[in-house]
């Protein structure tokens, strides 16, 4: 993935790890009246010679520090603060999409998408989408209701467990059952992902969770000792009687909670408590699915494990009895249960009271208005808004944000860049001495059965398909004025239609991860799929009539990247239907481990300096993955454009033009200084280093330092002597 790998065994159990130039040609032609010594004048082209020209420091030397020569600009322009203490081109892309999801879901400012006469799927598409919007930016409704909503709903769940001296069962499953359909997430919880030993079916998986903050150093959390505050506060405001806000101007304190409420927290503290210590902590396969995040056991080994549940009963709630569901439970983590349950029989049903209080106030009070939402939000409600829309209703937003600005002709010029990547990748394997034939035979059989998915989904449904959309999301109701009914709604359709379809085909040409307008790529190895959503398929990563050296050096670099992952230390483990499988040779998985090494100690050398003014490394071990996919993808992006290039050096077929201000550089050297561009990014020293634990991926800095050492063809382009730290004699290199 670009800013955040797509890889969530946690869920499934497995890995499932652009700058406008318009010359006087349409959209999506190959042809153009710009040779490559040409200048293109456009406005267009001048605008992303401009931020190009802007964001680089000319004057630093490309053989020393390339980030300082195409980033030197950026350093220096970007002002960060405690508000903004990171930001990327990337980040910089999201104010836009968001911007364009307001015109698509409001209709008041003019902009908004109409339905033909007749047209009754984009009818009730448009409608869904405007009131969802509308439901959001209604804060008078939702401050005349305050915190009854949330009240009501505490009720409706916890009066289905009695207040009884021991535990009901059945009661207990049937409040679990409720808060799995509301995405509410409990001790255990019940989503599906497909097999990875057979990724065409879909499995049900359990999950251990329900804390409030992460099991790992759970006890250790500086936010602990505020919890029990925190909780108490929030115990009064929802669970009270009276509504202590009443007539209130002053923040409410600890001081002005009841003392039951003040037990209450404590009690809550003490159950997660025993919940963290009782999780399965397993950090070295959390890039495996083997182990902590795939077992498949039985129902009757399920309750076995933890009889305190009535599991029959529990899934009889979440299946419908329309579904018949007969293949083995994955579950995740299985040591936790027999913990779990020693737990449930030395708890007391008021505990659980308590804690499935807690769980509910604090995930859904931030659908709440002041003073009710704990955590305000600091954006304009319309930005809020409109990336709830996007979020909410993933497929409705997308197929119109897709519409209005990634066209069919677009999405042509990019389906013709990767399959030029693949075609380059497929050169290189052969190549490459440490690549057996058996093992050979099988990546070749893997790449080319990569399908990429562009924009938004292909079906469940197919995102371009008013008619498709409109199935899809049919039997989700949306009330204008009811926000906080909609998001409830809303997670219930959503996981009772999952559920109904655990029997069918595992979609994979479905974008399940994220939303169209998201401004990511990924790489699902179950699905053998790279998905790019349309949020990223702009400037300064692509556009269709850009110069190809550009598009190749973003997009192209993109594809190459997730491409990559396909064969990165966990994406290998993936045959070429998605299966978790064997196809490598002993003598050949050995290889890649040393080769990988390279990598490892090249980007643990990398520091960066941090608040406490020392340098600080990189962990090349947990970026390995991500690390891979970076040099792989410049490494063949690079290739499938030159060759496009070396093809036609004059320019009649493929765009390759100059852009203003850029002329005295070459083609080569415009494609490394776009990768640079388009990596620029600036941290404070604290996310700095927060990174380097929190982040599978290498500082945006060295995304472009990385690759681009390990690249001869840079080297080559820039004339760096050998030895410059831009050229060094050791280079990396596995794909």
């Amino acid at each position: 993935m670009v800013s955040k790998k797509l890889i969530s065994f946690a869920a499934i159990g497995a890995a499932l790890s652009m700058v406008a130039a318009a010359p006087v040609i349409h959209v999506g032609e190959n042809r153009s009246s710009l040779l490559n010594q040409d200048v293109c004048t456009s406005s267009d082209c001048a605008a992303t010679a401009a931020q190009i020209l802007k964001d680089m420091n000319a004057n630093a030397d490309p053989c020393e520090d390339f980030s300082e020569f195409s980033c030197g600009g950026f350093y220096q322009n970007t002002v960060l603060s405690d508000a903004i203490p990171s930001t990327e081109h990337l980040s910089d892309l999201r104010p836009k999409v968001t911007a364009i999801v307001r015109d698509l879901a409001d209709p008041s400012r003019g902009n908004a998408p109409q339905a033909a006469p007749g047209d009754t799927a984009a009818e009730s598409n448009l409608k869904k989408l405007h009131d969802m919007y509308a439901s959001c930016m209604d804060v008078t409704t939702a401050q005349r209701a305050g915190r009854q909503p949330l009240v009501n709903q505490l009720k409706s769940v916890l009066s289905l467990l009695p207040k009884s001296i021991t535990v009901d069962k059945a009661a207990l499953s049937k409040v679990i059952a409720r808060l799995t359909k509301l995405g509410i997430p409990t001790f255990y919880t019940f989503t599906t992902g497909p097999n990875i030993y057979d990724p065409n079916l879909n499995l049900l998986t359990g999950v251990q969770g329900g804390l409030t903050f992460p099991a790992a150093g759970y006890n250790q959390s500086p936010e602990l000792a505020e919890l029990e505050s925190t909780i108490a506060v929030r115990f009064q405001t929802f669970m009270a009687a009276e509504d202590i806000y009443a007539n209130r101007t002053e923040p409410i304190t600890v001081a002005d909670v009841q003392q039951e409420w003040v037990d209450a927290a404590k009690d809550v503290i003490a159950f997660e408590t025993l919940l963290a210590d009782a999780t399965v902590k397993n950090p070295e396969e959390s890039k495996g699915p083997k182990g902590l995040f795939y077992n498949l056991h039985s129902f009757d080994n399920l309750s076995a494990m933890a009889p305190s549940i009535d599991w029959s009963l529990l899934l009889s709630e979440l299946i419908p009895a329309e579904v018949e569901y007969t293949r083995p439970l994955n579950l995740q983590a299985p040591a936790f249960l027999p913990a779990l349950e020693t737990i449930i029989n030395s708890t007391s049903t008021k505990t659980l009271h308590n804690y499935f209080a807690w769980r509910i106030i604090v995930s859904q009070s931030s659908l709440l208005q002041a003073p009710y939402n704990p955590s305000p939000k600091t954006e304009e409600l319309w930005m809020v808004c409109s990336n709830l829309v996007a979020n909410q209703l993933a497929d409705i937003t997308g197929h119109y944000y897709v519409e209005r600005v990634l066209p069919d002709s677009s999405q042509a010029v990019f389906r013709t860049m990767i399959k030029e990547v693949v075609t380059a990748y497929g050169e290189g394997f052969p190549t490459l001495s440490w690549l057996d034939q058996p093992t050979l035979d099988g990546a070749l059989k893997k790449l080319h059965a990569i399908k990429e998915v562009i924009g938004q989904s292909a079906e469940s449904p197919n995102g371009a398909s008013s008619e498709s959309v409109e199935e899809y999301y049919r039997g989700l109701t949306i009330d204008a004025s009811d926000f906080y009914a909609n998001m409830e709604q809303k997670s219930i359709w959503e996981f009772e239609k999952e559920i109904a379809g655990i029997n069918q085909p595992v979609p994979k040409d479905q974008m399940s991860n994220s939303p169209p307008t998201e401004v990511n790529a990924s790489y699902s190895p179950l699905t053998n799929r790279v998905y790019f959503y349309a949020g990223m398929i702009q400037s300064p990563w692509f556009h269709a009539s850009n110069p190809e050296y550009v598009n190749y050096a973003g997009m192209g670099s993109v594809a190459g990247h997730e491409i990559g992952h396909g064969f990165d230390d966990s994406g290998k483990d993936f045959d070429y239907s998605g299966n978790y499988t064997s196809w490598w040779t002993h003598q050949t998985a050995t290889a890649f481990t040393e080769k990988s090494q390279c990598f490892i100690e090249q980007y643990g050398n990398f520091t960066v300096k941090g608040p406490d003014n020392l340098y600080h490394n990189l962990d090349g071990e947990k970026t390995l993955g991500e690390n891979i996919a970076d040099n792989g993808g410049v490494k063949y992006a690079f290739r499938a454009w030159q060759k496009r290039f070396q093809s036609d050096t004059k320019g009649r077929e493929y765009k390759n033009f100059k852009l203003p201000g850029l002329e005295n550089y070459t083609p080569e050297q415009m494609f490394f200084l776009s990768v640079g561009h388009a990596w620029c990014s600036k941290s404070t020293p604290k996310v700095l280093v927060a990174d380097i634990t929190g982040d599978e991926h290498a500082n945006g800095k060295f995304r472009i330092l990385g690759p681009l050492q390990n690249s001869p063809e840079f080297s080559q382009a820039f004339k760096c002597a050998p030895k410059t730290r831009m050229n060094p004699d050791k280079k990396c290199s596995l794909w």
